[in-house]
Formats: structure tokens, sequence, C-alpha cells
């Protein structure tokens, strides 16, 4: 089996219309978007895009709407996490319909399973897809951690599970590494940890910045990984100011904002997400602005 995930990609946002109804037309103005800036990889309906505010049918249709546009032009992933595990199967069965190449397999937010719970999960999902699957641990946002061991054992199990996404301890991914080999891909979630992350023997990261500055994020992404990391912090010292204002006033209102207004369909967040104030767009449009100056 092809491993499909690749050290770089992008966690796509989700376009809503200020009714909170989901926009599909605004599907094409996005992926085009990724497309001009030749991004390798797009992982669709995670967190980023706001996958649990979403009922299963949209995130199947977005599936659809999202490989239509693409085409072969990218690597796509489709993130199938949900509270219950016949909705899992169902989003995965739909990602493998859709003509995706893997999925992203989160655990259930909110229930606190055991190992052995979070195993049987697992296990129903790989007995309904040959996609290439990548596990997601994320307990600050689920109240589950996946121990190691548990992780080992899935993997030795079944062998179509090829990859980590892992929010948890960075100090386990040693013991990962070392258990699973440098074959097993490890990432991250979070640029602005990019560099500790790889000491910690990171293999990438699912950029949620990169909607913005893709290029950026890539280059910086290849520097590091081709061991050139004076070139990687002279780009990311460009990048931080900005990383730091969007998250401080909340990364996807700032995401959404900032596409649209380049003209990309990005939309609007669901609520509870509120859009930016007044004085928080001048805030983020200054930032902006003052990173566009120096490149």
């Amino acid at each position: 089996m092809t491993n499909p995930f690749i050290p770089f990609s992008i966690a796509m946002i989700t376009p809503f219309m200020a009714d909170g109804n989901l926009n599909l037309e605004g599907i094409p103005s996005l992926v085009e978007h990724y497309r001009k800036n030749k991004v390798p990889a797009l992982l669709i309906s995670g967190s980023t895009g706001e996958q649990h505010s979403m009922t299963i049918h949209e995130r199947i249709s977005l599936f659809h709407e999202v490989k239509k546009a693409a085409a072969d032009d990218f690597l796509l992933y489709g993130g199938v996490a949900s509270v219950l595990t016949k909705d899992t199967i169902e989003l995965a069965v739909a990602a493998e319909g859709a003509g995706l190449n893997g999925i992203m397999l989160g655990f259930p937010p909110y229930l606190r399973i055991s190992q052995q719970e979070a195993f049987h999960y697992v296990e129903r999902i790989c007995s309904h897809t040959s996609l290439p699957i990548m596990l997601y641990n994320n307990p600050p946002r689920t109240g589950f951690n996946l121990e190691t061991e548990t992780l080992i054992s899935l993997t030795t199990q079944f062998p179509q599970i090829v990859a980590l996404k892992e929010a948890g301890d960075p100090a386990d991914i040693l013991y990962v590494k070392q258990q699973l080999g440098n074959k097993f891909p490890v990432l991250s979630g979070s640029d602005l940890t990019i560099f500790e992350n790889k000491e910690y023997g990171y293999d990438g990261v699912t950029s949620i910045v990169g909607n913005i500055i893709p290029n950026e994020m890539l280059a910086i992404s290849q520097a590091i990984n081709s061991g050139e990391s004076d070139t990687a912090k002279a780009i990311f010292e460009k990048v931080k100011p900005l990383l730091i204002s969007m998250l401080e006033l909340g990364i996807l209102r700032s995401i959404k904002f900032l596409l649209n207004e380049q003209g990309i369909h990005a939309g609007y967040c669901r609520e509870p997400i509120s859009t930016l104030s007044a004085d928080e767009k001048v805030k983020l449009k200054s930032s902006y602005n003052t990173f566009l100056s120096k490149n």
C-alpha cells in the first residue's frame, strides 16, 4: 500500500453562508486558491474544517465537492471522526467512494473511551474501508489519549494504518519512531511549534495558517526536512507575528476574513464562532500588511 500522508498538507477550511448553511458553491474558489499556490495535499473536514459542526450528510457532500473541484491535482484526506462509530464508518466508506486518497481517523470527542474501546473503534472502521489511515490523537480536544502500546498493537494488526497525527505528549514520538520506524510518518497540526516538533521526531505538519500563507509554510517545511534550518527560521521569523496575531484573534475567523478580503469564497464560521469586530479587522489587516511588506 502506498502511503499518501506526506510531510506537508493544509487543513482546509469549510465555507458556510451567513445563515450557517454549507456553501458548496464556494469550494471551487477555495480549491483554485490552493491549486494556484501549488499545495500538494488537503485535509478535508478536520477540526479546521469545523467537522463537528456539520451533519454526516454535509461532510459527505463536502468530500465529493472537493474531489470534483480538485480532480487529481492534490492528495486528499478525509476527516472521519464522529461521536458514533456507525457515523464514522459511513464517513469512511463515503471518503473511499468519493475517491479520496486516505482518511484521518480521530477518536470520538467527549466520551473518554477506554483503550480497549478505542481499539475496537479503529478495528470497526478498518473492516469497512481499504483506504490508508492516519490516526489522530488529540487529547486536548477529545479527552482521550491513545497510549503508545495501543497504537503499536493497532498498526501491527491493521497494516492500512500508515501514519499518526499527534497532538498529545510530543515526548512519546521518539518511542513511536523506534518501534514503527521512519517509514511511519508522524505529523503535527501546530504551525507555531514546527521547529520544536521536528526535534521531537515529527515528520511534518498539516498546516492551518497555510490557508493564508501556503507558499511560506511549504517552504519552511521543506527547508526543515532538508536540514536547512537557517533558511526555515528566516522565513518563520517573517511569518510568526502574523501567525500569533491570527491565533490571538481566533485562527478560523481570521483565515476566513483574510481569504474573503482576497475574493476567495471562504464564507463564515458557524456559531458560536463569531465574525471579527471592526477593531479586530483593523488589527488583523495591519498584521497581514506588515507581513506582506517583508516579502
